[in-house]
């Protein structure tokens, strides 16, 4: 399944900040944009997925937040990153300045006269063409997270094998039964988990990536790596700058699941 029989919105989520969000986040969308024409729209203020791809991106005019507020139209603002050729379909991101501190305030007072703004840019992403579109999101969970995380299909979660792991995981649990009642939200029940940095040299490590599995959902575990580092600072995804590195292989087995 995939191409024009396909359009899922994903968010790699945790309420934590540090835990790789957004480097997954990148590498799960470049591995499916093998199947599909795939969109990231980052939307954290911080705007690190976006100084990944265009580390001198300036935006103007066209960024998430002149999206949100209507002032520009999606078929505008969004970057071509990858163009379609080979194996790839088409990556494309709309881009958030670095520590753009007025979509910080927007999200903390303007979103709230306007939430239906997300649900129109899926809809224009899906009328662009693309098959799959990416949140990366803040290390919170406000009105503004809600909402966004109301309107996707697939929220993947991702946690550290550290101390209070499970306690993270059943808190996660809880809040997106929650938000599912209170905001009538699209998403299926999440169906992976993510197991980032994860270093066998270390018991607890070992430890809560054993309990880890025990969960309900389909574990994919992620190995620490020093070439995360490396990639980012090349502004290239791992898949170009390590493509032999394990966790290369790891993104591609949870495309499989995705897309399925």
């Amino acid at each position: 399944m995939g191409g024009d029989e396909v359009f899922k919105t994903v968010c790699i989520f945790m309420q934590k900040g540090g835990v790789g969000k957004t480097t997954l986040t990148s590498m799960l969308a470049y591995e499916l944009s093998k199947y599909g024409k795939v969109l990231m729209i980052d939307a954290d203020q911080q705007g690190n997925l976006t100084y990944l791809y265009h580390k001198d991106f300036v935006g103007g005019t066209a960024t998430f937040l002149s999206v949100l507020k209507e002032e520009t139209p999606l078929s505008e603002a969004v970057v071509l990153c990858r163009e379609k050729l080979g194996k790839c379909c088409g990556l494309y991101l709309l881009g958030t300045k670095k520590n753009d501190s007025d979509l910080r305030s927007y999200m903390e007072s303007g979103f709230r006269d306007d939430p239906h703004s997300i649900r129109s840019i899926v809809a224009g992403a899906k009328e662009l063409g693309f098959n799959y579109v990416f949140f990366d999101l803040p290390p919170s969970f406000g009105f503004y997270e809600k909402i966004i995380l109301a309107n996707v299909t697939e929220i993947i979660p991702i946690i550290e094998p550290e101390d209070f792991a499970i306690e993270s995981l059943t808190t996660f649990n809880a809040a997106m039964k929650k938000l599912k009642v209170q905001y009538d939200a699209r998403f299926t029940e999440s169906r992976f988990l993510i197991v980032n940095k994860e270093n066998q040299q270390k018991q607890v490590h070992r430890y809560w990536t054993e309990e880890l599995r025990k969960s309900s959902y389909e574990v994919f575990e992620f190995r620490d790596s020093k070439a995360v580092s490396g990639a980012i600072s090349y502004h290239v995804p791992m898949q170009e700058y390590a493509p032999g590195n394990p966790l290369c292989k790891m993104v591609a087995a949870l495309a499989e699941r995705v897309k399925e």
